[in-house]
């Protein structure tokens, strides 16, 4: 299945790239300078395309996370064009990483704990995981009697969504794809 969604993945990105009235509309469009990105600590792809190695991957591996191999594509430009162009290479990253994660899986039953996880009160964990659109940070407090006291959840978009206006300046509405 892999090998064929890479196929015709590829195909669709060649017709995509061979379009000039597309590329004429994310070239250049919607423009976001590395300083700029780095000032308003963007994260996941839109920081990528802007110059930034950005990755919780990477940056806060797990154990599955360092046994994987995979490049985090970035781009200088900084416009639509290089988000896209982000996308494009973590779809191929992303087979890569699904084919590499299918060779390690252990063989035999899994095994799955049906055993509630017990907290102390006033304990704290912090996640920090790459979404779709970039880091997503989680922040729990225990309570008693195993409940929660705080959860907190930031998603990318909290941080990428102020970049918007700096990103639209000089730009035509209608040309300006989100």
């Amino acid at each position: 299945f892999l090998d064929v969604f890479g196929r015709d993945f590829e195909e669709f990105v060649e017709v995509l790239l061979s379009s000039s009235s597309l590329l004429d509309r994310l070239e250049t469009t919607g423009r976001l300078k590395t300083k700029t990105a780095l000032d308003y600590n963007t994260v996941g792809y839109v920081a990528r395309a802007s110059g930034l190695k950005r990755d919780a991957r990477q940056d806060f591996p797990n154990e599955f996370w360092r046994g994987i191999n995979f490049k985090v594509p970035v781009f200088e430009s900084g416009d639509v064009f290089a988000r896209f162009m982000v996308r494009v290479e973590e779809v191929r990253q992303s087979i890569g990483i699904i084919k590499e994660a299918l060779k390690q899986l252990p063989k035999g039953e899994s095994v799955l704990s049906n055993q509630p996880i017990k907290f102390e009160e006033g304990a704290v964990a912090i996640s920090i995981v790459e979404g779709w659109r970039g880091e997503i940070a989680h922040y729990v407090v225990a309570g008693k009697g195993n409940t929660l006291r705080r959860v907190k959840v930031r998603d990318a978009s909290f941080l990428n969504w102020p970049t918007l206006p700096r990103a639209i300046l000089n730009n035509i509405v209608p040309d300006f794809p989100l």
